[in-house]
């Protein structure tokens, strides 16, 4: 038949079509009330037209679960945040984009409610509820529709941390398999609205959900509440509370205002935060360090926001994931999502294909320059640039962003600056390690060390490191290093940051990108230093 088409098409001068291809419609699935597994409808209907299903049934991807028992692979350990010193900006981000429409970098993955003592965020309410499957979503239009699609490593008995989008989401459909096979499951809330996912044994599994949330959780007009209208809150440790009263009447916030004035106080205060590589003088506790400097990327201005709210009794959340942090405050009547800026650059794996979500206008001015998370998934988005990294010592009055945080919930890791541009295909020029000192730097250049852990590197995954940096013999504390990938085909490119501890010492993992080329890549570990150690590179 192959070799009698040619003559075919010669007699009748245009050869037969046996065959054409007919793009999807996902309208068409919708119309036919099309369903896929788990009853996944085959389409929602969004402001920019229809969006398809994630196939619940589509082969698992090779590599690590984003989402998987105990610590996660970005190093972040459950259920708390400490707050660290370290505020200078990285410039790329790790990020895992399981929603369509998109919500990058806003995905709910770690909320806190509670801040104790030591100023350790946590959650007041541990205790876990399953959350029921809700019919239908609201036909009002005051509610926006998602699916979610993400890979989990399932352990039978076991919680799984899971990201929602947003505070008040309910479930309309969910199926958990592998491949046709479903593999039943249940999900859980806590206190502060945190998800976990517990399936009936252990695999590795595709999660596909269809889910709703009110619009006005992402943000809109806070509107005027009286403070009796507002739900109680927790008091804070005493010796917290009073520090934190410091802050507040620095900002000029008090309770004899109405809650809509002491939020706009508080928003304009915290936006206006910078990041730097001179971290806070440690003069008094970290939280009064930072409040008052006004220093600090994302988890800092969220972290003192919350702090200071909680003090005048405005309820606020912290919400973090592995690329940015933001706050959530109740107006009454529900939880609305505020970004208080100090965002990265860009991020590594937004898909540029899933169309954005669009939340409503946000109530409250920014101060010029300012970095918004937004604005930092729309770059990823569109494959722009980022931006150079900053010098030593530097400060950019356009804010920051980045969860670098030793020791921190969110993990010790955080996607740097690429060195030069790095191109996923392939192209990326290698660029220069840390500059020697010149002859006017009187600060002694640092030895770094560093020690990779063992086992596989995988894309999406995370590797250890560990080490230590001194100079002239003395261990240089909360300093910032870089973990450098090289490769003679492909370039350079700075893969994360951890951050010192006080004896000098880093230990942390550092998440692949998933788009990274394959072959052979050194692995080089470096800082620019700070006030007293200079800059300095891991021997080869």
């Amino acid at each position: 038949m192959a070799a009698a088409t040619p003559a075919v098409a010669q007699r009748t001068g245009s050869g037969p079509v046996l065959h054409e291809l007919i793009p999807p419609d996902p309208r068409e699935d919708v119309a036919l009330s099309l369903s896929l597994a788990g009853d996944i409808p085959a389409g929602i209907e969004g402001p920019r037209g229809m969006i398809p299903a994630p196939d619940p049934a589509r082969p698992l991807p090779q590599g690590g679960a984003p989402y998987q028992p105990g610590p996660r692979t970005d190093g972040t350990p459950e259920g708390s945040f400490k707050p660290d010193r370290d505020t200078h900006r990285p410039d790329m981000l790790p990020y895992d984009d399981p929603f369509s429409p998109s919500t990058a970098p806003f995905k709910r993955l770690s909320a806190f409610d509670k801040v104790d003592a030591s100023y350790t965020l946590l959650v007041h309410d541990s205790r876990l509820v399953e959350l029921p499957l809700t019919d239908t979503a609201a036909a009002d239009g005051s509610e926006d529709v998602f699916y979610g699609d993400m890979v989990v490593s399932l352990a039978a008995g076991q919680k799984v941390r899971i990201p929602s989008v947003g505070p008040g989401t309910r479930i309309l459909r969910a199926r958990a398999g592998v491949g046709a096979e479903d593999i039943p499951i249940r999900i859980f809330r806590d206190g502060a609205e945190n998800w976990f996912v517990e399936g009936a044994q252990s695999t590795r599994a595709r999660l596909v959900m269809q889910l709703s949330i009110p619009r006005t959780a992402f943000g809109g007009d806070f509107g005027n509440p009286r403070w009796g209208q507002l739900p109680p809150v927790l008091p804070l440790p005493a010796s917290v509370d009073r520090t934190a009263a410091q802050v507040a009447a620095h900002i000029g916030a008090s309770r004899a205002q109405r809650p809509r004035e002491v939020l706009d106080k508080l928003v304009q205060y915290f936006r206006s935060f910078t990041d730097s590589d001179e971290p806070p003088a440690a003069t008094r506790d970290i939280y009064l360090d930072l409040a008052l400097s006004q220093k600090g990327v994302c988890r800092h201005r969220s972290f003192a926001f919350m702090v200071t709210a909680l003090h005048l009794q405005l309820p606020t959340r912290v919400v973090v994931n592995e690329a940015h942090a933001w706050v959530e405050v109740h107006d009454g009547s529900s939880w609305r999502r505020i970004d208080l800026g100090g965002a990265g650059s860009t991020m590594t794996d937004p898909q540029s294909a899933n169309v954005p979500h669009e939340p409503p206008a946000d109530s409250f001015p920014w101060p010029e320059g300012a970095r918004r998370g937004q604005e930092m998934a729309d770059r990823a988005r569109q494959n722009a640039p980022p931006s150079a990294p900053q010098s030593p010592g530097g400060t950019d009055p356009n804010g920051g962003g980045g969860l670098t945080s030793p020791g921190g919930p969110f993990g010790a890791s955080s996607v740097g600056a690429p060195v030069g541009s790095f191109d996923p295909n392939g192209q990326g020029p290698a660029n220069a390690v840390p500059a020697p000192l010149d002859k006017a730097d009187e600060r002694a250049p640092a030895n770094v060390q560093a020690q990779l852990g063992s086992g596989e590197a995988r894309r999406g995954a995370a590797i250890h490191l560990k080490g230590d940096v001194a100079a002239d013999g003395a261990p240089c504390p909360h300093v910032s290093v870089e973990v450098v990938l090289k490769s003679l085909k492909h370039g350079s490119l700075v893969l994360g940051s951890l951050a010192t501890d006080d004896r000098g010492h880093y230990d942390g993992d550092i998440v692949l990108p998933s788009n990274l080329p394959l072959g052979d890549w050194d692995v080089d570990v470096r800082t620019w230093g700070d006030a007293r150690c200079g800059p300095g590179v891991s021997p080869k």
